[in-house]
């Protein structure tokens, strides 16, 4: 009997370990994607009505010269020094279809976008004002042909055209450093390759050759790169490494290679391990001495080809330097150690064949950077991008997948509007960064970029576009469930403030881009739980055989226990607390098992993908890792439900006990 009860225990104990770590996972991908959701669109978005566009307040910039006759975005108002930039005297007629002007109770111009934020301070509330706009990005990726930090490096041209959204960075968002990703090795050595690489030609459609900046410029990027990073590792870029000459110890052999040729060694071989009946060289007084295993003996100059058969890996360390001796990137110096055959071999060599292999990057900042970085940065909990000549963009991370690197440059095309037809207008970018964009269809195709580039855009193709998507104020929030309980104040305040017209409020349920998704996750998470309900039911069950059975098995006992004055409520109540008990035993058990298996959830994704021979679950959708916190929701419902259903299967077998009649049972005995 005590076995039925284990396996019993077991079963559900099972079940609401796979329950709880299935609902944990599910919830918490949930949560990931809201996160992202409203790291890139923010939780709340502020935006104007067809009563803004139409009010004195806005459309008087296009007729005063304060305003260079132009209309200005929410951004240009919160920063304008002016409420009313008209001047009689200098300025057109204001036209009699104009609604009239508004005042505040002291007779001073109502200010709409002001006015919208003071009420967003006076909530304590984080807000930014956000633009977005349309445009064809295309990008010049310069690449090198041939062997990358060589003498014989060559550069080649090639182009990347994409229909892109173009949304203004918003520094201000809490969880925007949770979205950009950290530039990869790869980007910091595209950037050291294009460090001497003019921006001449971006905006043509095929320049015909890649031109060289000055030196002054060359050193400045140079020091923007190493005044923020701190290299610690180098890798050779090829087999053929000339520097390794330099490293090797005096007087130390190490097996080699050494093809033969007219009596003359054409080249040598190094194997990254010991190898068994190769030939022997050593450095001597500034030669090499090479012993073949014929026992024939060769003297060689370092200009002999130097191989490797694999690519080394060793600890660097940059010597210092004067920034104005620096003209190339072979001025450089490097303090470096790494194993070679088991030996250790050190010393320094320049930069030359060797690329970055791991760096220490610094982002964040207590006070601005003297040298700012050429990727985005933070200064406390605000976020910037670099400064330039030519404006920055971070693009969605699935550019990488299209050879994109940091540093590439091109341009937005967009058509600007004139009184009879559409021209074609370039503004050059540069790429400064990438960020997950989630899994929205229409994140993976927003570019981040400067709102003076935005607006200008904007400006150009102002009929083209609906004023009403393309401007707006963006409020974050540390509680993504407060989100409507907010969204009532801003209504009440922008009532009683006399602005209620002029703007709307949403919250990102009703985002048109995100509703569908989130409707499905909230029925994907009923649906959830009630397979887990069901499953629970099911498992459950078994305490009904197991105490049947043990029904049948103390009938004796049981009817000693009426005999001797037991009620039938108090043999009722120990099968009861007996299915209780065993469901309360479950629940402890199932919940230590899935607090463990989330701790290790990186190691069962590891061994499920090992078993399929791929990624067990697509990056794209789950990100890196699988989320490894227990759901709150999830465990509430299995420490509610499991205990009660286990009582509720108690009941059958403690009714059964009930029927029993005593006088037959004790007299068939």
């Amino acid at each position: 009997m005590s076995l039925i009860a284990l396996m019993s225990v077991g079963v559900i104990s099972l079940v609401v370990w796979l329950v709880l770590v299935f609902l944990s996972v599910t919830d918490g991908i949930e949560k990931n994607w809201l996160k992202k959701l409203t790291s890139l669109n923010a939780p709340i978005r502020i935006t104007p009505t067809e009563d803004y566009y139409h009010s004195y307040y806005y459309q008087v910039d296009s007729i005063s010269n304060a305003s260079d006759y132009r209309y200005k975005s929410i951004g240009e108002k919160a920063s304008a020094l002016l409420t009313d930039p008209y001047d009689p005297d200098e300025d057109q007629a204001i036209p009699r279809r104009w609604p009239e002007k508004l005042s505040n109770k002291d007779g001073s111009p109502k200010d709409l976008v002001k006015g919208a934020f003071g009420i967003l301070d006076n909530l304590q509330l984080t807000a930014q004002d956000y633009e977005v706009s349309g445009a064809v990005l295309k990008l010049r990726m310069i690449r090198p042909q041939g062997i990358p930090f060589s003498q014989s490096q060559e550069r080649g041209q090639g182009y990347l055209t994409q229909v892109s959204y173009i949304s203004s960075f918003s520094g201000k968002s809490p969880l925007l450093p949770t979205l950009i990703e950290t530039p990869r090795m790869e980007d910091l050595n595209h950037l050291f390759f294009l460090a001497d690489v003019s921006m001449n030609g971006v905006s043509e459609d095929t320049p015909e050759e890649v031109e060289q900046v000055s030196v002054s410029e060359f050193q400045s990027r140079l020091e923007s790169l190493l005044s923020n990073m701190e290299i610690q590792g180098m890798k050779t870029t090829s087999h053929r490494w000339q520097a390794l000459a330099a490293l090797l110890p005096e007087g130390e052999e190490f097996d080699v290679y050494a093809p033969i040729k007219n009596g003359i060694i054409s080249q040598i071989v190094f194997p990254m391990r010991p190898k068994e009946g190769s030939g022997k060289i050593k450095k001597s007084q500034g030669l090499l001495h090479y012993v073949g295993r014929d026992g024939s003996s060769h003297t060689v100059s370092f200009s002999v080809p130097l191989y490797l058969e694999g690519r080394m890996s060793m600890e660097a360390t940059l010597s210092p330097y004067e920034k104005k001796g620096v003209k190339s990137l072979s001025d450089f110096r490097f303090h470096v150690k790494a194993h070679l055959q088991g030996r250790e071999i050190s010393g320094q060599i320049p930069w030359e064949g060797i690329e970055v292999e791991h760096a220490n990057i610094v982002s964040r900042f207590e006070n601005t950077p003297r040298v700012m970085p050429p990727w985005p940065y933070f200064i406390g909990d605000e976020a910037y991008l670099p400064d330039g000549d030519t404006p920055a963009v971070v693009l969605p991370k699935h550019f990488q997948n299209s050879k994109v690197e940091l540093g590439d440059v091109g341009y937005f095309s967009y058509g600007a509007a004139t009184s009879s037809s559409v021209q074609e207008q370039r503004l050059p970018v540069r790429v400064v960064g990438f960020y997950d964009p989630g899994v929205m269809a229409i994140g993976a195709k927003v570019i981040l970029t400067q709102p003076e580039l935005v607006h200008a855009i904007n400006a150009a193709s102002q009929s083209l576009f609906d004023p009403n998507m393309v401007n707006g104020i963006q409020v974050y929030l540390d509680d993504l469930g407060s989100a409507k309980e907010i969204k009532a104040k801003l209504e009440t305040a922008f009532q009683n403030e006399g602005l209620s017209s002029y703007w709307n409020v949403t919250t990102f349920h009703e985002y048109d881009f995100a509703k569908d998704l989130l409707q499905q996750f909230q029925s994907d998470k009923y649906l959830f739980t009630l397979i887990g309900g069901i499953v629970l039911i099911v498992a459950c069950s078994n305490i009904i055989s197991l105490l049947v059975i043990l029904v049948n098995d103390k009938k004796r006992e049981i009817a000693i226990l009426s005999a001797m004055g037991a009620s039938k409520k108090s043999i009722a109540l120990i099968f009861t607390l007996c299915g209780g008990i065993m469901g309360t035993l479950s629940t402890l058990i199932g919940t230590g098992a899935a607090i463990l298996t989330l701790h290790n959830i990186d190691s069962v994704v590891s061994f499920l993908s090992f078993l399929q021979g791929h990624d067990a679950f697509n990056v794209v959708f789950y990100g890196k890792s699988l989320p490894n916190q227990l759901s709150n929701h999830a465990l509430i419902f299995i420490l509610i439900a499991t205990p009660i259903i286990s009582l509720l299967a108690g009941l059958v077998p403690a009714v059964k006990a009930t029927k029993l009649h005593p006088s037959q049972i004790l007299r068939s005995e």
